[in-house]
């Protein structure tokens, strides 16, 4: 690092500083992955590091909202049961559904036996 390009490591720097994991782009028997750093000395360019990114997260399908399932939106007690699903909504009640797509966004899941857990999971 020097004084012209210590700029571009502040991010860095702040990334790890909040617990974040900074990765390396290594290069193996010619193949370049990303690699996690253990010791973070900044002594590639910045552009050989990066912050590793979290998971890419999707709206549930139909197979993740079991009978018996109650949704809410995310800081409300209100919750409705899940009446039925279908192929891209849920319904609750008679009235009332909504995309996987919106409750990704503000809501949240029970399922039978579980906690509240988010309206999205893992790609």
């Amino acid at each position: 690092m020097t004084k012209e390009n210590a700029h571009l490591y502040l991010p860095l720097i702040q990334a790890l500083a909040d617990g974040k994991t900074i990765e390396i782009l290594a290069n193996r028997k010619g193949r370049e992955d990303w690699e996690e750093v253990l010791d973070f000395t900044c002594s590639c360019p910045p552009s050989t590091y990066r912050i590793k990114p979290g998971p890419v997260m999707v709206p549930l399908g139909p197979e993740d909202v079991p009978p018996g399932s109650v949704i809410r939106s995310i800081g409300f007690p209100e919750w409705w049961m899940v009446t039925s699903v279908a192929k891209i909504q849920i319904y609750c009640g008679e009235r009332t559904w909504s995309t996987y797509e919106s409750l990704q966004k503000n809501c949240e899941i029970k399922r039978p036996g579980e906690d509240w857990m988010p309206c999205h999971k893992p790609a």
